[in-house]
């Protein structure tokens, strides 16, 4: 008699088929980001990620352990895309067309996961000792990987006369809140209603404002 061979489904695996550090992670950046550092409880991350909530300290010490592994994660997830937008260019590609690409890679990575977005911007509001990791591991790492085009798409005209890093600051900034925003926003913009006219209309509007 054959022997049954296992079918692969595609897409995202079920929380029971993903490795439980996978469900933890994901679980615990949704938790954090709708609840805040202080409003999140171990128990309902084990919840979410269907694990015992013992197995949380066991992996990861504390909830301040499991907090530092989630921004870790989305450090390892985030930095070596951008990277490779920026090294990868080809030698007829500008500088400005570089960074357009950068800023419209950000605006779908966060569109792909508002937590993130909600994450960082509750972080960076509290501006204590936890924002001072997010700084260290993802938000300097970020800035130093893109002022580099930033720059050479100033220096080049591509964009407004401005600060680079002033430049950095607002961009990011501006489409984390707008993410953020967006059930606000869409209460007056039917495109923050469909998913792919708000990011159409996300890149429009900050393109426009800029570059040259």
């Amino acid at each position: 008699m054959a022997a049954k061979v296992a079918v692969k489904r595609r897409g995202r695996p079920r929380k029971t088929e993903q490795p439980k550090s996978v469900a933890i992670l994901q679980a615990a950046l949704a938790a954090f980001a709708g609840h805040g550092f202080d409003g999140t409880n171990l128990r309902q991350i084990a919840t979410e990620a269907e694990i015992d909530v013992a197995l949380i300290p066991h992996q990861f010490g504390s909830k301040l352990g499991l907090w530092r592994a989630v921004v870790d994660d989305i450090a390892e997830r985030t930095l070596p895309d951008f990277r490779s937008i920026i090294e990868r260019g080809a030698p007829e590609t500008s500088a400005g067309e570089t960074l357009q690409l950068a800023m419209a890679r950000m605006i779908d990575h966060l569109c792909d996961t508002p937590q993130l977005a909600m994450f960082v911007v509750n972080e960076v509001g509290e501006q204590g000792e936890r924002f001072e990791y997010v700084y260290d591991r993802l938000v300097r790492p970020m800035h130093d990987l893109l002022l580099p085009p930033i720059r050479a798409a100033h220096a080049s005209g591509a964009i407004k006369d401005v600060n680079p890093d002033f430049f950095f600051a607002t961009f990011t900034a501006a489409i984390s809140m707008t993410v953020v925003m967006r059930p606000f926003i869409a209460r007056f913009s039917s495109h923050a209603k469909k998913e792919q006219a708000f990011r159409r209309e996300l890149k429009r509007a900050l393109l426009a404002v800029g570059f040259a």
